[in-house]
């Protein structure tokens, strides 16, 4: 069958009419660029008061901890408590075999007496030498020997009498009693042993602990030095215990360790009922006072670490943003820079979606309904 040809005429036709319309058709690529603008919503970046907890671990240390050794030279002959054992201040723990000690005693209180008996005759000699002395029948020489005498035989009284307190000091010492109330962790000798006062460290029979209060001592980061302060709330959570336990600071060692770039702190735990064990690790959320930060939801804010970012709106589109925040807790995050107070993060369903430059609708919340009041 022959084609037909379309005259020319109406094609001329058709491009005039076109002309006389004075708009041109939409474009595809317009259109639908206006149909796909995501609907967002916001979240302001608002100041908030905030404590956040710092963080250190260390262990369980007791109050006081000393190893117990003798007071005098000699052989254990009675070890009196054991370990677990709760004692008292000046309970007996140990004492030392007194049998040479006390013939010391006996000894020196012979030689105090004859010393004081020799001096009593001297002083006796120089009284009568003195009332001769007026007569003229002693001469000055011999008065000055009495006189010297009778100062000797004071002055050996007075050896004798140091040693007598010496030997019955040394007896008293036999017998070592507690420092302070506390438990009993170790016993190191039993009866029998020769044990001597010079061979100095390592010389203990029994050790004590003092746990009626124990210190947890931890390591906190040097960066927060500037924000611990003595009697500073502290929560302390031990091995072992549901519960944390509160506390406070109660001290602040002021050298910062060159390795581990940390501070020391201890904080002082009331144990009436010894339950807390020296040696139990511990980790500590130590309670600064609160303070004034930017904050924001951490949903709208994306990213990984040294990388986060949100997007605001401008101009009817997204922006993207660069972010320095730290973690507050499970929903905040505090912006460190970048944003002003008040400044509005994009959010919602289609936040993943976002990519600079592409169009945004802010949709306004909407208020849940009010239930009408019964009457």
């Amino acid at each position: 069958m022959p084609r037909r040809l379309v005259p020319m005429s109406a094609v001329l036709a058709l491009l005039l009419a076109l002309g006389a319309c004075g708009q041109s058709p939409p474009k595809p690529a317009e259109t639908k660029q206006a149909d796909e603008a995501l609907s967002v919503t916001t979240s302001k970046v608002e100041r908030a008061s905030v404590a956040t907890p710092i963080t250190g671990s260390g262990n369980i240390t007791p109050l006081r901890q000393t190893d117990i050794g003798p007071s005098v030279d000699g052989i254990i002959e009675e070890v009196m408590v054991k370990v677990g054992d709760t004692v008292k201040k000046g309970q007996p723990l140990f004492h030392t075999r007194d049998v040479d000690i006390r013939l010391q005693v006996q000894e020196m209180d012979r030689q105090v007496a004859l010393a004081r008996a020799q001096n009593a005759n001297a002083q006796a000699d120089l009284r009568r030498q003195d009332a001769l002395k007026a007569g003229g029948w002693v001469s000055q020489s011999r008065m000055d020997a009495m006189r010297t005498n009778a100062e000797v035989t004071s002055a050996q009284a007075g050896v004798w009498e140091a040693r007598l307190a010496q030997a019955r000091q040394n007896l008293t010492d036999t017998i070592v009693r507690a420092p302070y109330d506390g438990v009993i962790t170790r016993k190191d000798v039993f009866e029998g042993r020769f044990m001597a006062t010079r061979f100095g460290s390592g010389t203990g029979v029994v050790q004590i602990m003092d746990i009626n209060t124990v210190a947890a001592i931890v390591n906190v980061p040097e960066v927060y030095v500037s924000q611990i302060k003595l009697d500073m709330p502290a929560r302390v959570h031990v091995d072992g215990f549901d519960k944390p336990f509160e506390a406070k600071v109660a001290v602040i060692n002021h050298r910062v360790d060159n390795q581990t770039r940390s501070v020391e702190v201890r904080i002082s735990i009331e144990n009436k009922d010894h339950k807390i064990l020296p040696g139990l690790f511990c980790t500590v959320d130590l309670m600064p006072a609160p303070r004034s930060v930017l904050a924001a939801e951490r949903k709208a804010v994306l990213g990984g670490d040294g990388a986060h970012y949100a997007f605001i709106a401008e101009n009817g589109r997204a922006k993207k943003v660069s972010l320095s925040t730290r973690d507050l807790d499970s929903e905040r995050v505090e912006i460190l820079s970048n944003v002003p107070e008040g400044t509005e993060f994009l959010g919602g369903p289609n936040l993943a979606r976002l990519s600079e430059g592409i169009a945004v609708k802010v949709e306004t919340p909407v208020a849940p309904a009010r239930t009408a009041a019964s009457n």
